[in-house]
């Protein structure tokens, strides 16, 4: 027995698995070192009540499918063998009768193996059984009824409740360490006795009727909701089940016979089957309101099906009617008419329409659904646009700068820091951001100047025309939606226009957006969230050189002071060379991150375009640092909010008069129970000297 092969796995999230005997399952559990640390680090994270970090430990440990074995994953549809044990979990033992289960257990016959889990609470038991056939299905169906009735069974020798979750044929059962684990080779197997559909008060021929009754209520039902698309594939079962629920109730099929037939034909589902049919079994009035047809209808309708065109049929027809390929930045299929389209365009409503109708006239009847349904399989290839425009690409010739020929056409002024360095930088960290999933183009270009200066034009042709396509304009809006989170995933470039008019909140919020390195949403019309790597950098326009709002900091931002931009029409621009440069210096390890002298600087060119800030005005008006061995005053915050704030309406903030005065380099002090700071207090005085200073200094400024 200890040969019997099983299917091991690295950890829960592993899809290839290799096959060892059982024996080698037995060694891991009693003498593995990693499966010791994982099972220690568990039960002490559980202990501290940190779950998540207990759950990590546990869905790294080793693993094995009990009752299968599995060829190239870990679905239904990758078992390869069956192995004729049924694994049994009793969670939450008792402390005080753990010592007493355990013995109770091993001197059972049936106990082939027993160990506690990983919780430390819990017993987990592996059996035998017999009947196995050469049909998974029906294997399936037996191993649900061997399940019940081995849990049945171990439930009434120990009197505790064992967990009914296990029941999925395809389950994994995580290791954990148990120096101390029972195993008998020669352990008992479980069979069930020969099935008997035999009811009390009841002929063999009502009984024969009755199940040829619901088997023609299952074809009808199956082929109703195959007509309609609705099939029971992944993701889709719990669908499939309650539909199937509501047909059986309608054609009259008694709750508890439906219910003992689904049991069986869903065993792999790892929900609650008899729950989902006991709610479509509410519905008293809808209870056989619907007529079976009859066996020359039912017969009809075969035919007809048998006429509808299949799924090799529609292959085939679509690969008549052009080259279809299915985008992974838009997630949307595109074609390519056979009858002479020069490039692939987005798949439309009316699209699909048409293959519809060109289908049922020149082939077999069908239903768009089901041509949709091709359409989104493994029938259509998927391609990413950025890599196909960028491996197509010409060589960079290594010396000749196009990406400062480029910013050379944008004439900035008070220009502090280099705008083609840091447009450079920008622009290679746009493209890393195409290609490296751990790579966000953290910065937010901004081009500043009056109106009609090409400022939105210039930023949307920065893209070739292949890729014009994944440019958005995002005008004010005054609030971010879920349709703005999904462009981080589907657009290379995303301007947002007009930044003075947005609201505080909403410029905080973009800057948020820029270190989200995946988006988690759902697409409008789509059924499920997907898990999306942001691609997107930002660029923006502003016509007021104040837009700048956040007083802890604002090196997200590249913000430029635009004197006057070159046409782009008399300045084409030269697309090829200014891609293949950033390419290559990306695949050289070019720095299109910022060091931190160049934060520094960037930080220092930004105070320029910072909002006033009224209590740094004040503060700066009032106050001075102290020189060393000065003379000075402590300080606190009321004290400084109470005399910068007499004479104005507008309401001072306490949490940015300390952030100011720490930016601005003045010294906190916290003594006598007290926080403030070492500050010369200026007089009036010298308020208005300080004030005729500066008239005088910015003179001829």
């Amino acid at each position: 027995m200890e040969n019997t092969l099983v299917s091991l796995f690295k950890g829960y999230a592993d899809t290839c698995p290799i096959e060892v005997p059982l024996k080698t399952v037995i060694n891991l559990l009693r003498d593995n070192q990693t499966v010791l640390e994982h099972t220690e680090k568990h039960r002490y994270y559980l202990k501290q009540e940190q779950v998540t970090a207990a759950a990590r430990e546990k869905a790294s440990c080793p693993c094995f499918a009990v009752s299968v074995r599995f060829e190239g994953g870990k679905q239904k549809a990758n078992i390869s063998e069956w192995t004729g044990l049924c694994p049994v979990d009793i969670d939450h033992v008792p402390p005080e009768r753990m010592e007493c289960c355990l013995k109770l257990l091993r001197t059972d016959k049936h106990t082939l193996l027993q160990h506690i889990t990983i919780s430390g609470q819990g017993i987990r038991l592996l059996c035998r059984y017999t009947g196995l056939t050469d049909d998974c299905e029906k294997n399936l169906r037996l191993h649900t009824r061997i399940f019940a009735a081995i849990n049945e069974y171990y439930t009434r020798l120990t009197g505790l409740e064992c967990d009914l979750k296990c029941k999925n044929a395809t389950r994994l059962s995580g290791l954990a360490h148990d120096e101390n684990l029972f195993f008998n080779p020669d352990a008992a197997p479980f069979s069930l006795p020969a099935e008997t559909h035999l009811h009390p008060g009841r002929t063999t021929a009502d009984n024969t009727k009755n199940r040829r009754r619901l088997q023609r209520v299952i074809d009808t039902a199956t082929r109703l909701l195959a007509d309609e698309g609705v099939e029971y594939t992944e993701h889709h079962h719990n669908e499939y089940i309650m539909r199937m629920g509501y047909l059986l109730n309608a054609y009259g099929v008694a709750q508890t016979t439906a219910t003992e037939w689904a049991k069986e034909r869903f065993a792999d589902y790892d929900g609650d089957v008899s729950s989902i049919f006991a709610s479509c079994y509410l519905n008293i009035k809808e209870h056989g309101s619907r007529p079976l047809p009859s066996r020359h209808q039912a017969q009809a309708d075969n035919e007809r099906q048998e006429f509808m065109a299949s799924v090799a049929d529609i292959e085939q027809f679509l690969s008549n009617q052009g080259s279809f390929r299915k985008n992974t930045v838009t997630g949307k299929c595109e074609v390519l008419p056979a009858e002479g389209g020069e490039d692939y365009e987005e798949l439309t409503d009316r699209y699909v329409n048409t293959l519809w109708c060109r289908m049922c006239k020149e082939l077999k009847p069908g239903q768009s659904a089901h041509i949709r349904a091709v359409l989104e399989s493994e029938f259509v290839d998927t391609f990413n646009p950025f890599e196909q425009y960028f491996e197509n690409l010409p060589p960079w010739d290594g010396s000749t700068d196009h990406i400062a020929r480029l910013a050379s056409h944008v004439h900035v002024r008070n220009n502090t820091i280099p705008f083609a360095f840091y447009f450079k930088k920008w622009l290679v960290g746009m493209v890393a951001s195409l290609f490296d999933k751990e790579t966000v183009n953290h910065e937010i270009l901004v081009l500043i100047g009056r109106q009609g200066i090409y400022k939105t034009t210039w930023l949307n042709n920065l893209l070739a025309p292949e890729l014009r396509r994944y440019f958005y304009l995002k005008s004010n809006a005054h609030r971010i939606t879920k349709d703005d989170l999904l462009t981080l995933s589907e657009f290379a470039l995303v301007c947002l226009e007009e930044l003075d008019e947005m609201e505080t909140q909403e410029v905080n919020q973009i800057k948020a957006l820029t270190t989200m390195k995946v988006v988690n949403e759902r697409a409008a019309y789509a059924h499920y969230k997907e898990h999306r790597n942001h691609i997107a950098s930002f660029c923006g326009t502003s016509n007021n050189t104040h837009f700048l709002v956040d007083p802890t900091g604002n090196r997200r931002w590249l913000p430029f002071e635009v004197e006057n931009i070159d046409s782009p029409y008399d300045f084409p621009v030269d697309y090829a060379g200014i891609y293949s440069q950033a390419y290559a210096l990306l695949k050289n390890d070019f720095h299109y991150w910022l060091e931190d002298k160049e934060i520094e600087a960037l930080s220092l060119h930004n105070r320029h375009f910072e909002v006033p800030c009224l209590e740094r005005e004040l503060i700066l008006t009032h106050y001075r640092r102290p020189m060393p061995g000065e003379k000075c005053m402590f300080i606190t915050n009321s004290q400084i909010l109470c005399r910068i704030n007499s004479g104005i309406r507008q309401k001072l903030s306490p949490v940015k008069i300390g952030m100011v005065l720490k930016q601005e380099g003045f010294e906190p002090i916290r003594t006598g129970g007290k926080r403030g700071y070492r500050m010369v207090e200026l007089t009036g005085d010298e308020i208005q000297a300080n004030s005729y200073a500066m008239g005088r200094y910015t003179e001829h400024l």
